[in-house]
């Protein structure tokens, strides 16, 4: 294995950073599960976005809104984690929301959120289960 020269090894962990792994990036590791999710069954797409609503990367039909879905997501997320936090169950980790026209799903993780649309009578229980696994793997 390549290990980066003592000196940028030293560096690394006086500045708190880790040293370069051989290992996937988290952005393409970002992608790969969104193209995952996006997959499920009556999943139309999804996005990944910061707190306040920044886009790190979208899976999503090309005729939907993206920046819109993510300023959502961002929003339902941010109020969650602080209603969470006001009510004292502890960490928020993902919500349902359903409508005639379709359903969301938000889960939250070290970066911001994952955001899943799917359709009205997608499998619910099942797509919360799969995202709640990506997640775990987000935060690990």
């Amino acid at each position: 294995m390549n290990e980066p020269p003592a000196p940028v090894a030293r560096a690394a962990r006086r500045i708190g950073s880790a040293v370069p792994s051989p290992g996937p990036s988290r952005a393409v590791a970002f992608r790969e599960i969104l193209a995952d999710l996006s997959r499920l069954e009556r999943v139309r797409g999804g996005l990944i976005v910061t707190p306040d609503g920044l886009v790190i990367t979208s899976a999503l039909p090309s005729e939907s809104p993206v920046e819109a879905l993510a300023a959502l997501g961002a929003a339902l997320g941010r109020e969650l984690e602080l209603g969470a936090d006001r009510l004292g169950r502890g960490e928020f980790k993902s919500a349902v929301f359903s409508a005639d026209d379709g359903t969301v799903f938000v889960g939250g993780h070290s970066v911001g959120f994952l955001v899943l649309i799917g359709d009205r009578d997608v499998d619910v229980a099942s797509v919360r289960t799969t995202l709640g696994r990506a997640l775990d793997h987000l935060r690990g």
